[in-house]
């Protein structure tokens, strides 16, 4: 047996349509030729998979969770120390390894946070946090296909109690459309209505951590026909890619 038959023979194939968040965003986005690759790359995905700013995603949300009001500077400095720590343990890795660049981008996703410190304090200031890290299963079924749907952040009123929106960071450095914050905004609303969640559009936030902007689901163009589509082009190559 030859080594390309055997790469084939063991190479992982998702039988049913899914894709994670992210892809369904680029896919949106993306040129006819990337869309089929996207679908092709989800259903014969890679053993390996990049988590390079997932450090920094843990980090920021499980400090937002500690909900300090009045003294955001508390975060900030611990984002800062936390950045400086990243980069001193990259440095004991070669710079192709796995981690070097997980202790390197996420020091980099901080320093972004921090340099959106004053975007992002209207944000703590009116809302309670809480990480929803732990719920990397959830998803919705959009034309049979499934799709990850997984918040940073749960965003609660300012006394903790009610549910009232969400919050996701975007940590990628590659180009990051309105159009493709506008289809993970709407995924994510998505799963939230089918659990009879109602959440208000502008409580539904998405941080672009490299671009320094953010992102409400009341100020993106609506999402709905492109994900459709989208949705359809997944599930009608999903078989015969």
């Amino acid at each position: 047996m030859s080594a390309v038959e055997l790469e084939i023979k063991t190479r992982k194939v998702v039988e049913e349509p899914r894709i994670s968040l992210t892809m369904m965003g680029r896919l949106v986005v993306a040129s006819e030729r990337a869309k089929l690759t996207i679908i092709k790359n989800s259903k014969y995905p890679s053993d390996f998979v990049p988590g390079y700013h997932e450090m920094a995603r843990k980090c920021i949300c499980n400090a937002f969770e500690g909900n300090f009001k009045d003294d955001y500077d508390l975060y900030f400095d611990e984002f800062k120390r936390k950045a400086k720590e990243y980069r001193k343990a990259a440095t004991a890795y070669p710079r192709e390894k796995v981690m070097y660049k997980n202790n390197f981008y996420s020091a980099e996703g901080l320093d972004g946070i921090i340099a959106m410190a004053t975007l992002l304090t209207p944000i703590l200031e009116y809302y309670t946090f809480y990480s929803n890290l732990d719920q990397k299963k959830n998803a919705i079924m959009l034309n049979s296909v499934r799709i990850g749907t997984m918040a940073d952040i749960h965003l609660h009123d300012q006394y903790g109690l009610d549910h009232i929106g969400f919050l996701k960071f975007n940590f990628s450095k590659t180009k990051f459309p309105a159009e493709e914050a506008a289809v993970k905004l709407l995924v994510l609303k998505k799963y939230y209505d089918s659990k009879n969640i109602s959440l208000n559009p502008r409580d539904c936030i998405l941080v672009d951590v490299a671009y320094r902007r953010i992102y409400s689901l009341d100020g993106v163009p609506d999402a709905t026909k492109p994900l459709n589509m989208a949705t359809i082009l997944v599930r009608d190559n999903w078989y015969v890619i």
